[in-house]
């Protein structure tokens, strides 16, 4: 078989396709798991919703980026909209539009899932092989000392300062020329993401990527061959406009946690756990304004994370928290800093004094996927009050970083913004109670809802990915871990769907 990357958006589709596997989602999940099968001579279907961005059609514009490579625009929240979720919705998923981080799950992580969730199999040993794979695959490296950008660097200054544990992540650019525009796409395709590596190596092996193809359904779930049906979209993804059924014997889903489930959901496949037990790991921007100029917004926006406040354990798993330097373009900057109006004006004409990081704080798997009857797709969410403790044990620990390496103010936006400009002014984080809707949380690395365990009583997927209930039909990315994997999912996603994959051709030999 040819392989192909092919637009429906351009052309009548065909009214049927039939192939051995069809895989829903091209991100780090999907992609591997077809570069894996279409390696190993299995007949490859690939369906994605969005649509192909390289190179200058990524404008880094705010508007026109957001728009095209996120789902809903950049504006899928939680029910209650307390947290934006921001999910890709391109060729190449989030790898496209993510902040090129680099961190692989930990040993304690692991042994964590098989001592408290019974997934014997993923013991470090098992995945070390598929660890060291991915880290090739994404050519992971650390930044040089010249990279780092001025925001990466007082976060750093801070830290020593203080005496806290930090480090220079590891990432997948190779070439980067500072742009700055990540969180929008690469423009000069420095990213080792999916696109550039696992697509078009599945590509020559004979894979077909379909794009703006918005799978909707599967049908016969527990058949031998079953019929995933898919509406072909226009050319901005805005409107369906054809359909087409594509049949095969192997099914599936690495469309992200939400995805995944939400299609597992629409189609009446599963148990009562798909949905269920999702990890969001809210992070919670603060800012800072310092006397020079940081230009936050060129160079490598995530390189420093400061880990002193990071706990793996065996019992816990991923806990505590980690600061990390962050930066963004004009539009989602503005959209999390602490004033409106005029006062917002005043501050992002500061734009290139502003310092930023993220508070990541690992969450338990305590949200849901769920689909109305209206048909209206919702994500159910509440912190956790010890989560809320940890949040502002976080911020004042950025807050500390910030005024260590100079700050003259530190910024947390919230519904009544709370500004600090020295360490006895710490106390006012103590008043942030985190209500609905009153500070600007994101989330980025979704995980859970179609949870992998050892039995139908446990979970919604076996341990090799198939949903239970279900003949060939099986989950290869986040959305089946049990737990948080890691601060950043791509090495994660990319080295479960090489071991799952693997798992799948070895059974089928």
């Amino acid at each position: 078989m040819t392989g192909a990357i092919v637009d429906l958006s351009e052309a009548p589709p065909p009214a049927s396709i039939t192939a051995e596997v069809c895989i829903i989602g091209s991100g780090s999940g999907g992609a591997t798991a077809a570069w894996t099968l279409a390696a190993a001579g299995r007949e490859v279907v690939v369906l994605e919703e969005g649509g192909d961005f390289t190179g200058l059609a990524l404008t880094q514009r705010d508007s026109a980026m957001y728009d095209q490579l996120y789902m809903e625009r950049g504006g899928r929240a939680t029910t209650d909209l307390s947290i934006a979720v921001l999910q890709g919705r391109v060729l190449g998923g989030g790898g496209v539009i993510n902040a090129c981080d680099v961190v692989p799950i930990a040993a304690p992580v692991l042994r964590h899932w098989q001592r408290h969730h019974a997934l014997s199999g993923f013991s470090p040993e098992a995945l070390e092989p598929y660890r060291v794979r991915a880290l090739a695959d994404l050519s992971a490296n650390v930044p040089t000392e010249e990279q780092l950008n001025q925001n990466n660097r007082l976060l750093r200054a801070g830290a020593r300062a203080l005496g806290w544990r930090g480090e220079v992540m590891q990432h997948n650019r190779v070439g980067c020329q500072g742009v700055g525009a990540c969180l929008i796409g690469c423009p000069v395709n420095a990213k080792r993401n999916p696109r550039f590596v696992a697509i078009p190596a599945a590509v020559a092996a004979g894979a077909r990527f379909f794009t703006r193809a918005r799978a909707v359904r599967i049908e016969d779930g527990g058949a031998e061959l079953k019929t995933v049906q898919v509406r072909t979209l226009d050319a901005k993804g805005y409107h369906e406009q054809g359909a087409l059924e594509v049949r095969a014997k192997v099914v599936v889903l690495a469309a992200n946690a939400v995805a995944s489930a939400e299609l597992l959901l629409r189609s009446g496949l599963g148990n009562e756990h798909v949905g269920r037990h999702l990890s969001l790991q809210p992070q919670l921007p603060v800012s800072a304004l310092f006397p020079e100029e940081v230009r936050f917004f060129r160079g490598i926006p995530q390189a420093y994370a400061v880990t002193e406040f990071e706990r793996l354990t065996e019992e816990e798993g991923l806990g505590g928290f980690r600061i990390e330097s962050i930066s963004g373009t004009p539009g989602i900057v503005a959209s999390i800093l602490p004033k409106l109006g005029h006062d917002g004006k005043a501050l992002m004409a500061q734009y290139r004094q502003l310092g930023a990081a993220l508070c990541l704080v690992p969450d338990g798997p305590r949200g849901r996927v769920r689909v109305e009857r209206s048909g209206r797709l919702r994500i159910d969410y509440e912190l956790a009050e010890e989560q809320k403790q940890r949040l502002r044990d976080a911020a004042k620990a950025a807050a500390r970083l910030f005024l260590a390496a100079g700050a003259r103010q530190v910024q947390v936006a919230a519904a009544r913004p709370v500004l600090i400009a020295t360490e006895a002014e710490l106390g006012l984080l103590d008043a942030l109670d985190f209500q609905p809707a009153t500070v600007p949380f994101l989330s980025a690395h979704q995980q859970g809802t179609v949870r992998f365990a050892p039995s139908a009583s446990q979970g919604a997927a076996a341990p090799d990915g198939a949903v239970y209930g279900t003949q060939g039909v099986y989950v290869f990315d986040s959305s089946g871990f049990p737990t948080s994997s890691s601060s950043h999912t791509m090495a994660p996603i990319i080295t479960v769907s090489r071991f799952l994959s693997e798992q799948l051709l070895s059974r089928a030999r």
